[in-house]
């Protein structure tokens, strides 16, 4: 509805004022919000309907959609007139009425899982955009984007755990000194762990040991949890502990803690999913 609203301001403006100021608004706005939104799509509930769902064809099709309303908006930016912003609507209407109610319906699919995974990838894209254009005077930034591009290609050639540890590594640096780049690290350590298809876990047999509080962060919004982990376990006495609830496995946060406290803490996993897993975090003594 966003894009349609603007898209009509230009089209209905006098054809002095439609390369003015609410067409570079537009092209701030898509390239801002609804590129990062289809790459986010692309790699959740696309990729889920096409293994889960055998939707292989619609997928496709909407994949190269989106090829074709990444070429709009390079059209936009050389040419005030939208040539098809019908097809931005319709897009969403197909993704609204043909898949995500067979995900919805599927026994196969945790879809809240599956969102919740698509939110840190979209904000991971949002942040990628942001920084793309500052990359050059950023060392940091540039040096981010050479290790994750690195990590990406170890873990397709089979080296995962490494990817991981490496990848964790450089959120553990850059956590107090660049929030906004360490964020952008979390987000692809969960890539490249891939949720979906995690590992079943290895239970732990130390079930009695002492467990100050629960901690719950199935409500929380997924930039919420690691910084509520984090606080929970430095409140920590020794030989005192705490049991995380997760609505999926937090792998990801475990190469992070082996990153920064390496030795310092504990790790029991009591329940290993597929809807809650439930993690004993300890202090030693």
């Amino acid at each position: 509805e966003d894009v349609k609203r603007r898209v009509r301001l230009i089209v209905g403006a006098d054809e002095s004022e439609s390369d003015n100021s609410a067409v570079a608004e537009l092209i701030k706005y898509l390239n801002a919000e609804v590129v990062p939104h289809a790459i986010s799509e692309e790699h959740t509930i696309y990729q889920v309907a096409s293994d889960k769902l055998g939707l292989t064809d619609l997928i496709a099709e909407m994949t190269s959609e989106h090829r074709r309303l990444v070429g709009e908006i390079a059209a936009l930016e050389s040419s005030s007139n939208p040539k098809d912003a019908a097809l931005f609507s319709k897009h969403v209407a197909k993704e609204n009425d043909l898949i995500l109610p067979k995900l919805l319906g599927s026994q196969d699919v945790d879809l809240r899982l599956v969102l919740s995974e698509m939110h840190e990838l979209f904000e991971a894209a949002k942040e990628s955009s942001a920084l793309s254009g500052s990359e050059k005077s950023d060392p940091a930034a540039s040096l981010l984007v050479l290790l994750l591009d690195s990590t990406k290609e170890l873990a397709r050639s089979g080296q995962r755990d490494l990817a991981s540890r490496l990848t964790a590594s450089a959120w553990a640096v850059l956590e107090h000194e660049r929030p906004d780049l360490a964020n952008r690290a979390t987000a692809a350590l969960h890539r490249l762990i891939d949720l979906r298809n995690s590992e079943p876990v290895t239970l732990s047999a130390n079930r009695n040991a002492n467990v100050d509080k629960e901690l719950d962060v199935r409500t929380l919004a997924p930039a919420q949890r690691h910084a509520e982990i984090f606080a929970a376990y430095r409140a920590l006495s020794p030989g005192r502990g705490f049991l995380l609830i997760n609505d999926h496995d937090p792998k990801p946060l475990q190469y992070q803690f082996e990153a920064e406290y390496r030795g310092q803490f504990t790790w029991d996993y009591l329940e290993g999913g597929p809807k809650v897993w439930r993690v004993r975090i300890g202090r030693p003594s």
